[in-house]
């Protein structure tokens, strides 16, 4: 019995969803009817980022800070859908998806020592110094993120030329990197010692994952956004974001280190500010159907953090977290229509 009542509500919407979608015409006069719009989207942003962190050991040998690692210049060419639903009220909820696979970067970590440290290791160098450079490359992985907003608008232009709105949104934004190999590019440290690196010039590990880094962001945005057409085809419209509070969640693994475990060997934790910022020109192709060029730029940073480090067979290690600051921004371009 319950079988086919099942497949014929199953067959109704078909028919129902069918009528509506293939007739553009029924389609917008039904959802003029049911009191609200629906735009849906998709977005290539050709993005740059770092992410960048360091901390201070507290150790007086040790250098303030102590160690300071750089992901710089990873690019990540991100697919992004998103869906938005506007009330005739003006009310309106939206959701933004997207992912990337990381094609290249570069990691940076510098390692540093006191006055102290530099007389009691025997550095080639005096005084507080960096007495380490090393470099490797970013071969993977990928980044992701999810937006949620929910907003009002606050005016209409004079002519229905546009609009100005409010949001709050909760964003969660996740990036992965894969650091192979590490050539060596300044050493002060050659004597045998606990801080000994190799001589500047030396390459090791090659092909050989010696970092994966994962760090994840959950933030609220409080925003304003704005459109204005300045033709019936082409309009501009542009969004800014503050971030008042945004949490850290970061896990490092140093693959070549035996002293350290792997599951991580490094956790990053803290909470801290950030801003979005982004601007659109938007040209009508045809009736409904808009393409988008623009600039969209993110930038989260923790003001207070913890850094924790995990020897093998001893206790965990906790120190302060001096910076943890994470970038992207690039170039967008997308296709969109609105029902």
């Amino acid at each position: 019995m319950t079988r086919p009542i099942l497949s014929r509500v199953a067959l109704y919407a078909f028919i129902g969803f069918s009528l509506l979608f293939s007739d553009p015409a029924y389609s917008e006069e039904v959802l003029r009817r049911s009191n609200f719009e629906i735009e849906v989207g998709a977005k290539t942003w050709i993005s740059q980022g770092r992410t960048k962190w360091s901390h201070n050991a507290g150790d007086p040998l040790l250098g303030n800070p102590t160690s300071e690692l750089n992901y710089k210049d990873v690019w990540s060419n991100v697919a992004e859908i998103d869906g938005k639903v506007t009330l005739r009220n003006g009310w309106f909820f939206r959701g933004q998806f997207g992912y990337g696979a990381i094609n290249s970067g570069t990691l940076v970590d510098d390692d540093y020592v006191s006055a102290a440290g530099a007389a009691f290791f025997g550095t080639t160098v005096s005084g507080a110094h960096r007495f380490s450079r090393t470099e490797s490359d970013i071969d993977g992985s990928h980044l992701w993120y999810l937006n949620a907003d929910f907003g009002l608008r606050l005016l209409e232009f004079s002519g229905g030329r546009g609009s100005l709105k409010g949001f709050v949104t909760y964003q969660h934004w996740e990036e992965k990197y894969v650091a192979k190999g590490i050539k060596q590019l300044e050493c002060t440290a050659l004597t045998p010692s606990p801080i000994q690196c190799a001589p500047p010039g030396t390459v090791g590990f090659v092909g050989q994952k010696v970092i994966t880094n994962e760090v994840a962001w959950d933030s609220i945005r409080l925003g304003l956004e704005g459109e204005y057409r300045i033709t019936r085809r082409f309009s501009f419209d542009g969004s800014v974001a503050f971030i008042p509070y945004t949490s850290l969640n970061n896990r490092d693994i140093h693959h070549v280190r035996n002293d350290l475990r792997q599951d991580p060997s490094f956790s990053m934790s803290g909470t801290g500010i950030g801003a979005n910022f982004e601007l659109n020109a938007s040209y009508m192709i045809v009736k409904q159907l808009f393409f988008d060029l623009g600039y969209r730029y993110w930038w989260l940073r923790v003001t207070d953090g913890d850094w924790k480090a995990y020897p093998v067979g001893g206790p965990t290690v906790s120190a302060n977290l001096n910076e943890f600051q994470t970038i992207r921004q690039g170039v967008t371009l997308g296709l969109r229509y609105q029902f």
